[in-house]
């Protein structure tokens, strides 16, 4: 078995600290609990760091027990790449296991970033931003990727608009409108899903007349927000 493919099957963790060249590497409690208890880690065991800005790093455990631990910077495995712009998926919140589906697959998908917004037939009208961060760093650790997706604060859909100067947004039971996979992705756009329910007539036309705003259509059926993210995702990170 060659060496990379020997780091694959290493631990992965993101850390929230500079990574370089023998840098002493802290873990937080979730960490070593979970290096020490779960995966039965100990001192001298190695593991795959990144922190979304230097890359991936191989590192060695120097002490780990069951409510903390740290490790060192040894190789850079992977250095980071140019930061990829990629699309930002706006979406209304859903229930939660659903939105955790989303979720962690937007993040596979390569969405850069993870906005939730207010329509008029928004159910979920709150959210747990810790715990979404919580899953955006899982997914992101289990999925390989190098860049870290960034969850943007809840807000109004009409002060969403006008966060992006493109956005693809998914419409139900449009026919004048061009299909998703018909229309150039654009890097540093983003994708609109709207919530259960659809968008009111009203959200409509306000998306139809905006200028930065270009509707879309994601087929004939009537898709569950989740399945409608993940449908238009795969078209615009083609």
């Amino acid at each position: 078995m060659n060496e990379q493919n020997v780091h694959k099957k290493l631990p992965r963790l993101y850390i929230n600290a500079p990574l370089n060249a023998d840098a002493e590497i802290p873990f937080e409690k979730a960490q070593a609990h979970y290096l020490h208890n779960v995966l039965r880690q100990n001192i001298g065991d190695k593991l795959r760091v990144f922190n979304g800005r230097d890359g991936e790093w191989l590192c060695r455990i120097d002490d780990i027990n069951k409510k903390s631990g740290s490790a060192r910077a040894e190789e850079c495995l992977h250095p980071q790449p140019s930061k990829p712009i990629g699309i930002t998926l706006l979406c209304a919140p859903i229930k939660k296991h659903r939105m955790d589906f989303m979720i962690e697959k937007a993040v596979e998908l390569g969405a850069n970033g993870i906005h939730p917004v207010l329509t008029q037939n928004t159910e979920i009208r709150k959210i747990n931003e810790e715990r979404i961060n919580q899953q955006i760093i899982e997914a992101t650790e289990q999925c390989e990727r190098l860049d870290l997706p960034q969850l943007k604060p809840l807000a109004p859909l009409n002060k969403a608009l006008g966060a992006y100067t493109h956005i693809y947004a998914a419409i139900e039971r449009a026919k004048d409108i061009p299909h998703i996979g018909e229309i150039p992705p654009t890097d540093g756009a983003a994708l609109l899903i709207g919530p259960e329910g659809g968008f009111t007539a009203e959200e409509c036309d306000i998306l139809r007349s905006s200028q930065n705003v270009i509707p879309v259509s994601l087929g004939q059926q009537i898709l569950r927000a989740e399945t409608a993210a993940l449908y238009g995702l795969s078209f615009l990170n083609r």
